[in-house]
């Protein structure tokens, strides 16, 4: 396989990975890093794609067997026909694991992807061993949608601007939004190139993209109720200054409802911390996997 520098060299129009065909829909996926300890199921946030968190832990998870997954309908992947949401979604996941031959992952999920990993982790237990949620978005009451993501499947202006607005007008703002984001730390050069962020602006992904924005609060209060049940261990990186997603009202909310759970503030980190704080992702992953398999070892004691 390619080193990870030159798959990010990509044009975004070319996978950089492979297919799996999941209940009728194609998914995209790359796996990295050689087999050993559990294996890491890498989920994206809202607007972007595997090359995102490809991008930012690429190098510090070189040791691991990583899965970096395209979410249904973003990126690469399909989205299978009619009303989408996290359930959904999680089942998709978890049938594609399924079909891998993978047991049991951790799960590492950046925002939007968190909510995704907490509803794998409610919904197919028997599938992630542990967690480890970066800036989630996770708790209801997260405010009005967008305009453009609720208006994007209304009739007459919807296809405006999925197929006018958003591909004349969206390139010039990629940039500016992404880099709000890592505020108030720096964006890393080539950014929006490396991430193949553009993807967002075709009309397939940004429908996808819309739907799930537009119904955010209806999704998280789907799940945000049942939080306690996730007795998985767990750990949450969330920075101090961040501005997409509150850390106040999602990550220590979070971590004060799950059983058994960590909460790791990055002063001064804006909702990115992944990137210029790799390593803290990397070292939550490796705590959550001991823990992970320990408890494993004492399940299999008990039985014995």
């Amino acid at each position: 396989m390619p080193a990870v520098d030159a798959l990010l060299e990509l044009p975004s129009a070319e996978p950089v990975g492979r297919f799996e065909t999941v209940a009728g829909a194609r998914l995209h996926y790359l796996e990295t890093g050689p087999e050993g300890d559990i294996p890491v199921l890498v989920l994206h946030g809202a607007s972007a794609n595997l090359r995102e968190p490809l991008f930012a832990l690429g190098e510090a998870l070189s040791g691991r067997r990583v899965i970096w997954l395209d979410r249904p309908g973003l990126g690469h992947s399909q989205r299978p026909r009619g009303q989408w949401n996290p359930e959904r979604e999680a089942r998709l996941i978890a049938a594609f694991l399924y079909q891998r031959n993978i047991d049991r992952v951790i799960v590492t999920g950046h925002s939007w992807g968190g909510a995704i990993a907490m509803r794998l982790a409610l919904d197919h237990p028997e599938r992630v061993a542990g967690l480890v949620l970066i800036g989630p978005a996770v708790m209801a009451n997260v405010g009005e949608a967008a305009f453009y993501n609720r208006a994007t499947h209304w009739p007459v202006i919807g296809p405006v601007i999925t197929r006018l607005i958003v591909p004349t007008v969206g390139r010039g703002q990629l940039e500016s939004g992404a880099r709000s984001a890592f505020s108030p730390e720096e964006m890393p050069e080539a950014y929006v190139e490396r991430t193949a962020l553009e993807l967002l602006l075709t009309a397939r992904v940004w429908s996808a993209n819309a739907a799930d924005m537009a119904r955010v609060n209806t999704h998280l209060e789907a799940q945000d109720q049942r939080y306690h049940e996730v007795t998985q261990p767990t750990i949450i990186i969330a920075g101090s200054q961040d501005s997409v997603v509150s850390t106040r009202r999602h990550a220590v909310v979070l971590a004060e409802t799950l059983p058994d759970s960590g909460l790791v503030l990055v002063e001064g980190a804006g909702h990115n911390p992944h990137f210029a704080h790799a390593d803290r992702v990397a070292a939550a992953i490796s705590d959550v996997t001991l823990r992970a398999t320990a408890r494993q070892g004492d399940s299999a004691s008990d039985v014995e």
